[in-house]
Parts: C-alpha cells; structure tokens; sequence
C-alpha cells in the first residue's frame, strides 16, 4: 500500500480494561497496530447514531425489519436501506421504545476494516443512549493542543433522548 493511503487510514481510540470496570491503559493507533484484547467492545460515537422513540410494532421477528422501516420511514434522513437498527434491550411489543438508526455501510466498512487487521469485534454499542436517571460528559475535538473552546461539546443523555451542544456556541444558544 502507498505511504499516501496509509497515512490516510484512520487511527482509533483505545482503552484497556483489566477487569472491565478500571481503565488500564488507552491511547489511538491504527487498527494493525490497536493492542490484542480478550473481548473488544466497538463504541459509536454520538454523532454516529440517531435515536428514535416509537411504539415498537407487534410483528413477527422475520417481518420486525420492515414494521420498523414502517415507523421510521419519514423520521430518516437516510434510505432505510442503507440504516442498520438496533431496538434497546428488553423492548416490548406495543410499548414506547428507543430505536438506533445507524449507517449499515459506514457500520460495515470500520468493522471489516477492523477485521483485516486481525481485529474481532464482539458487540458494537452506543458512546452514549437515552437513559435515567440522566448522565452527560464532555468530548474534546481535534487536536487536544490546540483546542479552544468551540472544540468542546457536552453530551447530555436523559429519558427523552441524547443531546449534544458544542460549548463554544452556548453562550450563544
């Protein structure tokens, strides 16, 4: 591979747990040179997901694609065909519930991407999801040398969904 298509290949954000509560080690790296890990958790960033609150369908598991495709259709901003969704866990049909609509290829292409890189990805979860009681944290864009305040956002998740606002525009919001 050309040096100009390496360089362009993204680097990814890692943490090592030793115990799954306490934070071992973190740092970025390219995806061949991410440590080796017992369990490797991909997390999506909030930017990455949108969330929608619907009453999920009464419909049989091999039809449940297309009854929530059904629900969502005008809420999307992409083709349904190109959005992989994931129901919260322990949905219940015909009750109010939280859906994810990712990008399936984007999804695709950073787990495949991962894959070649001898890279096995076992679950994929949200950075953040509508919750209570609520929770937020803050996320340093670019370069954390030369951040200024307009490269600081604060998530903040509560039972009506997830919001994120860049701190550099607060004041002005």
């Amino acid at each position: 591979m050309p040096a100009a298509e390496v360089d362009a290949l993204p680097d990814y954000a890692h943490a090592l747990s030793p115990d799954g509560l306490a934070l071992g080690a973190q740092g970025r790296a390219a995806a061949a040179a991410l440590p080796k890990a017992d369990t490797v958790v991909a997390v999506l960033a909030v930017a990455d997901v949108s969330w929608h609150r619907v009453t999920l369908p009464k419909a049989p598991a091999n039809r449940l694609r297309a009854a929530i495709v059904g629900v969502l259709e005008d809420a999307l901003l992409e083709d349904t065909e190109t959005t992989h969704f994931a129901i919260a866990p322990q949905a219940v049909a015909g009750q109010p519930t939280w859906i994810a609509a990712i990008n399936r290829p984007w999804l695709r292409g950073e787990l495949m991407r991962l894959q070649k890189a001898q890279v096995f990805v076992d679950r994929v979860v949200p950075a953040s999801w509508p919750d209570d009681p609520p929770q937020g944290h803050f996320a340093e864009s670019g370069d954390a040398a030369t951040a200024d305040a307009g490269d600081v956002s604060l998530t903040w998740s509560h039972a009506d969904g997830v919001a994120t606002v860049r701190l550099g525009g607060l004041a002005r919001a």
